[in-house]
């Protein structure tokens, strides 16, 4: 294990010096460009070459469930030509806003924190949302340095099973640019190369380190030709609700409409090419998704510190399958979602999200034919700020369900999935949510309890008082004790009790430009588990992003 984490530290160190190298040379190059593209029309906010930072710090970064709170106002930052009318109608668009909590204080560094979605994709090779949403337009570009290693031990359970993958490994690098023409309308850039390497892997096909390669991460034209229309065009960030149904990168066309009381929103988009499909028992899952979402959404701003909205989502599989099979692997789904956002006070902020999901599913034990899908989710919450402290402490506390499916063996494949001629009860999400670092379970079959909170407490001292100190608490169990869990290992089937466990999380923005994060999360299995697999997983994530 010491020469492992040993290997990892070499290996950060040498890629880190190696981003620094090649981060300089970039911005030498792009300053040049920049200061030749002065006259370009977007405006600057600040004298700083360096103002789109904050957009990193923005709470939109925080797109896992109680982290979502203040996710509406990055989005209003990116819509310039709304910005005269939306400030207008701000008591009645944002209660945060409203009573002048400023969560940015509160939040400046936990979207760096991985999230249990993110954790998932990263293991299955699937798209990365991290660093995802560098919206801030007061730039004229911007590039972004991250490596990530994490270990593993104990993601079987046992200490008397070898770990394998044992570690992974996670370089990054993004760099983004944008425009604002004449007209009001602009566009918006982002390229990204990456890898994704898995540390003494045996258990998945070759090869091990997954290059994700030089890819337009998002490429999108917006048109703001009418201050109360705006319509985007291309791949770009996309969401429903709190993003825990739907939230990803994709490819399509959005349009959101503003009025006094209400604004109204719709989607259509595809899955990026050669995505990863959550169905892995179809044997072309590791580059084919092919899966189409069309939404919309109402929010509505009429009563006074409060947030009513209501969303459709429908999912359309593309029938990827097994080459000469006759085997039906359809996955055909809808989602029916209503929340609420409010406060008890200017610093006690609650939100609620009920999810009904319908649609139809291939079975497992058929080859042909469908079920029907009859599931739901909730999620409750709220967070607690208290405002006069300098240490700028703040608590939270969630319950979140997803429903699941008794005769289920699989949580995401046709093939282990719902029994034929039976309803599928099991939720199964296509956002990202925060479920803890070293279960990071799916969204179904689970009942969890999670509550925690954050503080800066070397507020007074110079170097570091951007130095933040977290911990949440999760207790887990099934939704339905006969369903299979999430990493399947949990086979006391009729027992619900999945375990507990616990993060701790140390962020620190050592300098404007450097942030340096150190997490670490325990899970401690339940009763739900076999006796030969109860033993502690671990998880220690390090990471460092360098901005320019």
């Amino acid at each position: 294990m010491n020469t492992t984490f040993k290997n990892i530290t070499m290996k950060f160190k040498n890629i880190t010096e190696k981003a620094i190298c090649v981060a300089v040379v970039a911005a030498f190059i792009l300053n040049s460009n920049a200061l030749a593209a002065n006259n370009s029309g977007i405006s600057e906010e600040t004298n700083s070459s360096r103002h789109f930072i904050s957009a990193f710090k923005n709470p939109d970064m925080q797109t896992g469930s109680t982290d979502q709170t203040a996710a509406s106002e990055t989005e209003n930052k990116e819509k310039t030509n709304s910005k005269d009318k939306k400030e207008k109608n701000t008591d009645k668009k944002s209660n945060k806003e409203n009573n002048e909590l400023n969560l940015s204080d509160y939040k400046s560094n936990e979207s760096y924190i991985p999230k249990s979605s993110d954790i998932q994709n990263l293991l299955s090779a699937s798209n990365d949302l991290s660093l995802m949403i560098p919206k801030e337009k007061s730039g004229k570009w911007g590039l972004v340095l991250s490596y990530n290693a994490y270990k593993f031990t104990n993601e079987d359970k046992s200490n008397q099973v070898a770990d394998t993958p044992d570690g992974l490994l996670a370089p990054d690098a993004r760099i983004w640019f944008g425009k604002k023409l004449d007209n009001n309308d602009s566009y918006y850039a982002r390229i990204r190369y990456g890898r994704i390497n898995l540390q003494n892997d045996t258990n998945l096909a070759t090869p091990n380190s997954k290059n994700i390669g030089l890819k337009f991460d998002m490429l999108y034209y917006t048109i703001n030709r009418r201050p109360d229309v705006n319509i985007k065009i291309g791949r770009q960030y996309l969401k429903v609700g709190r993003g825990i149904t739907y939230a990803n990168i994709h490819d399509g066309l959005s349009i959101e409409k503003i009025m006094p009381e209400w604004t109204l929103n719709a989607f259509g988009a595809r899955t990026q090419p050669r995505e990863t499909n959550l169905d892995q028992s179809n044997n072309g899952y590791l580059d084919r998704s092919h899966r189409d979402f069309y939404a919309f959404e109402a929010n509505y701003y009429g009563i006074s510190g409060k947030k009513l909205y209501g969303y459709f989502l429908l999912e359309k599989d593309g029938n990827v399958k097994i080459p000469y099979s006759t085997k039906d692997f359809t996955y055909d789904t809808n989602y029916i979602g209503l929340g609420m956002e409010g406060s008890f006070k200017p610093n006690w902020p609650y939100y609620f999200e009920y999810v009904n999901q319908g649609g139809k599913t291939a079975s497992s034990n058929a080859q042909t034919g469908t079920d029907s899908i009859k599931a739901n989710s909730y999620t409750v919450g709220t967070e607690y700020y208290f405002e006069n402290n300098k240490m700028k402490p703040y608590l939270a506390l969630e319950y979140q369900h997803a429903s699941g499916d008794p005769d289920r063996r699989s949580l995401t494949n046709v093939l282990g999935g719902n029994a034929s001629g039976t309803d599928d009860k099991n939720f199964m999400p296509f956002g990202i949510y925060d479920l803890g670092l070293a279960l990071h379970p799916r969204f179904s079959n689970i009942n969890a309890l999670k509550f925690g909170g954050f503080i800066k407490p070397f507020y007074n001292q110079e170097r570091f008082k951007e130095l933040q100190l977290g911990a949440k608490y999760f207790i887990y169990e099934k939704a339905d004790a006969n369903g299979v869990s999430t990493d399947g290992l949990a086979t006391n089937y009729g027992n619900k009790k999945l375990g507990n466990g616990y993060d701790l999380y140390l962020t620190w923005r050592l300098f404007s430009d450097t942030l340096i994060y150190v997490n670490y999360g325990e899970f401690k299995p339940g009763d739900a588990y076999p006796t030969t697999r109860r033993d502690t997983t671990k998880l220690l994530n390090l990471g460092t992003t360098l901005f320019f």
